[in-house]
């Protein structure tokens, strides 16, 4: 007969906790907004008005209409940056305004 345990790392039982009292949006908006600084550097943070996580939907405001225009090319690195980051798939679309 097979034994059975309840062992269980702390990283899973935390995960589950997480998504059991529906936090996890939350954090993963947390997670994305503090990472958005980091991955597109300095310049790109200081003209970035707001970053709001949603539903996979990262919106983005930026104050520059130059910059919003060179980041509409960037978007689909910067999403595959954004979740390499995360360590899974939490931005599933960038919208830049």
């Amino acid at each position: 007969m097979k034994k059975r345990t309840n062992e269980r790392t702390l990283s899973d039982a935390l995960g589950d906790l997480v998504d059991a009292f529906g936090m996890r949006e939350r954090m993963d908006e947390l997670d994305i907004t503090t990472a958005w600084d980091h991955v597109v550097g300095p310049l790109v943070a200081r003209h970035t008005v707001s970053v709001k996580l949603r539903e996979g939907r990262l919106r983005v405001r930026v104050d520059s209409a130059p910059l919003r225009h060179e980041l509409l090319y960037m978007r689909d690195t910067l999403r595959e940056i954004l979740n390499k980051r995360a360590g899974r798939p939490v931005v599933n679309e960038i919208i830049l305004e």
